[in-house]
């Protein structure tokens, strides 16, 4: 989901002309289809474009997205399906304004130190399940701000209250 996240925050520089059903994709009736994401969009622009839209990014966004277009495509067909039904659920779960600020999180998120996510990922689905006034006591507790710091904190934070509302 942080690659089609991070791609769908570069719409303008990665958008990709219309063409023909992306290959090994089975064809689908218009109701049983699901929308393409925009790294599918991405995959099917030629070559040259895909180079110049690259080369509009700082060279540490461009390293990370090549990494996962990289990551995405060695994916097999059902796991790209399953990221594009979560792309899917994205779009129409939060209205355009929180889905930028969701971007922004996962950005963020995703400069973390690798060994670091893993532990703020297993923290994150556990705020989720939790209702309203379990979460604020969970993230006011002072385990939580012993186990991670301010930026961390943070993060799953605003991340806790997109989803909570």
């Amino acid at each position: 989901m942080a690659l089609v996240a991070s791609l769908a925050a570069q719409r303008p520089a990665l958008k990709a002309p219309r063409g023909p059903a992306e290959k090994g994709m089975p064809r689908a009736g218009k109701k049983d289809r699901i929308p393409r994401t925009p790294v599918d969009r991405f995959n099917r622009m030629p070559p040259e474009d895909r180079q110049k839209a690259l080369e509009k990014l700082p060279p540490e966004r461009r390293k990370r997205l090549e990494d996962q277009l990289n990551q995405y495509n060695h994916l097999t067909p059902e796991q790209r399906r399953q990221e594009r039904l979560r792309y899917q659920a994205f779009n129409q779960q939060f209205p355009p304004d929180k889905q930028n600020q969701a971007r922004r999180l996962f950005r963020q998120f995703g400069e973390l130190p690798a060994e670091r996510q893993g532990s703020l990922r297993k923290e994150f689905e556990s705020l989720r399940a939790l209702p309203d006034t379990e979460r604020r006591a969970r993230i006011n507790s002072d385990e939580f701000r012993s186990k991670y710091d301010s930026h961390e904190q943070k993060i799953l934070r605003d991340l806790s209250g997109l989803v909570s509302k």
